[in-house]
């Protein structure tokens, strides 16, 4: 007489979903790459500002150093710029993320973003009359994972007229420049002095002056240039708007070598 174990046969539908789903949830976890740590992933950007330059917004911002859980951000190799354009008028710079890509910056190779030291800049150039433009950057690791984000925004004003009549003279071992005000300023801005820019030969002008402070004189004698090889300038004026500082487009180049010491 054959014995049927009644109590098996109610067991193994049982047995055999359980199987089922250890199946099914194994293969689940083969699907792609395992995303690290939340913690273990790039801190935001700090410092991120937005300067008007001329009709350009220049956006900056410091490398972050450190995973969220405070170890070194060694992955870090990239970031996004996200970028949202409205209305200054009645836009709202705050009600929404920016979510239109417009450039990835490689550490490694940042162009079309200028790195100098542990500082990015990138420019936004033509920004149109009317309009502000919000930022959001983020880091980005090897594999692709997005770190914290961080931005600014900055709504577009009239800047003011460039330098006049800039002149540049070559000494011993110096460059002599001279400048004159603008002739006026849009209403409401106030004159806080000058910008200077110098770059040698052959190589882009720096996103940032030399002086770190605007220049209050209208010359300055440059004895820092590089001897026997030729110096050009820009020179920009710098006002303040309300609560924003605002700098012109550059006066018209200038150019000289300094002649040889005796």
């Amino acid at each position: 007489m054959t014995h049927i174990d009644l109590h098996s046969r109610r067991l193994t539908p049982f047995i055999v979903i359980g199987l089922l789903l250890m199946a099914l949830l194994a293969a689940c976890g083969k699907k792609g790459p395992v995303r690290p740590p939340l913690a273990a992933l790039p801190a935001a950007p700090v410092e991120v500002r937005v300067d008007q330059q001329g009709i350009d917004f220049l956006l900056s911002w410091a490398i972050p150093a450190y995973n969220q859980d405070a170890s070194p951000a060694e992955d870090l190799v990239a970031f996004r710029i996200y970028r949202l354009i409205y209305d200054a008028a009645e836009g709202c710079p705050t009600c929404r993320d920016p979510d239109a890509l417009v450039a990835t910056i490689a550490l490694n190779r940042p162009a079309p973003a200028v790195r100098l030291g542990k500082r990015l800049y990138w420019r936004d150039e033509a920004v149109a009359p009317g309009t502000g433009h919000a930022y959001l950057v983020v880091p980005v690791t090897i594999g692709g994972h997005t770190g914290a984000s961080a931005g600014a925004f900055r709504t577009f004003v009239q800047p003011p007229p460039p330098p006049a009549d800039v002149q540049i003279e070559a000494g011993a071992g110096q460059l002599r420049l001279r400048w004159q005000p603008p002739a006026a300023l849009p209403e409401g801005q106030t004159l806080l002095g000058y910008n200077l820019y110098r770059r040698p030969s052959g190589n882009p002008f720096p996103p940032m002056p030399l002086n770190p402070e605007p220049l209050r004189e209208v010359q300055l004698t440059d004895f820092a240039a590089e001897g026997s090889r030729e110096a050009i300038y820009r020179l920009t004026t710098v006002t303040r708007s309300g609560e924003q500082l605002l700098e012109s487009a550059p006066a018209a180049e200038v150019a000289a070598t300094p002649a040889a010491v005796r």
